[in-house]
């Protein structure tokens, strides 16, 4: 029902305002009964009290939307930051070595690239970020059934979802950065620079998942916003006919 709602809000919205003209019209046969006209003239100032106070309500919502919006713009800013360091990393310095150090340097950037491409194959950031454009296409408001229930599955499945995530500077790490720091500083230093990024995308993704949630718990605003809308729709004519016939 609440997919139905959000997906046909503006179709919903129309027909009520349909139905409240016909009303209205139907009203309009009956000019000696002016209380008719009073009791929609109250229902309309009833309605619309409620519409804005609906509104001021779903207003969290809104801000709810934007703040998810926005970090699934920095989440995948950070995917494509780390996922360039990591490949940067292995090209340079790991594709033949028997320094010790340089390799439990590299192991570590392994296993921190298998931990990305498991966090971002995530239902919800995979979903969204696959597309070209991170944001094309997400809508909260509006959007075709098919796409509602993709995103609809995919924020299920996130629930269920586990981050993987390894310690960037663990004991053995340590020890192997200041071994290389003397001799080759600039290994060193990009894997400190690789290290912070990884750490930014974890806390990131983190947010995300946070931000969807945090909007789920909101949705029922938007969806009494969507209610309250069509009652005020329906009301509107009535309103416009009161008008008329005390022009009349």
């Amino acid at each position: 029902m609440a997919a139905f709602l959000q997906t046909y809000q503006l179709p919903l919205i129309l027909v009520c305002f349909v139905l409240g003209c016909l009303a209205a019209l139907t009203l309009f046969k009956r000019t000696e009964d002016t209380r008719a006209w009073q009791i929609a003239d109250v229902i309309w100032v009833a309605l619309g009290g409620v519409g804005a106070v609906v509104a001021i309500a779903a207003g969290i919502y809104q801000e709810d939307s934007t703040a998810l919006n926005r970090q699934i713009t920095v989440a995948y800013t950070a995917s494509r930051a780390f996922d360039t360091d990591a490949a940067r990393f292995r090209l340079r310095y790991c594709a033949q070595t028997n320094n010790e150090h340089l390799t439990t340097l590299c192991e570590k950037v392994e296993f921190l690239s298998a931990s990305s491409a498991e966090n971002t194959a995530l239902p919800l950031f995979l979903t969204i970020t696959k597309r070209a454009a991170p944001l094309a296409g997400f809508s909260l408001l509006f959007g075709s059934p098919r796409d509602q229930a993709q995103m609809s599955q995919a924020a299920a499945e996130l629930e269920m979802a586990e981050f993987l995530a390894f310690d960037t500077r663990d004991v053995p790490t340590i020890m192997a950065v200041e071994a290389l720091a003397p001799t080759r500083p600039n290994i060193a230093a990009d894997y400190r620079v690789l290290a912070l990024t990884y750490d930014t995308l974890i806390a990131d993704i983190t947010a995300l998942r946070d931000a969807w949630q945090r909007l789920q718990s909101g949705r029922a605003l938007l969806i009494l916003q969507i209610i309250a809308l069509c009652l005020v729709a329906f009301a509107a004519p009535f309103r416009l006919g009161r008008t008329i016939d005390s022009l009349l």
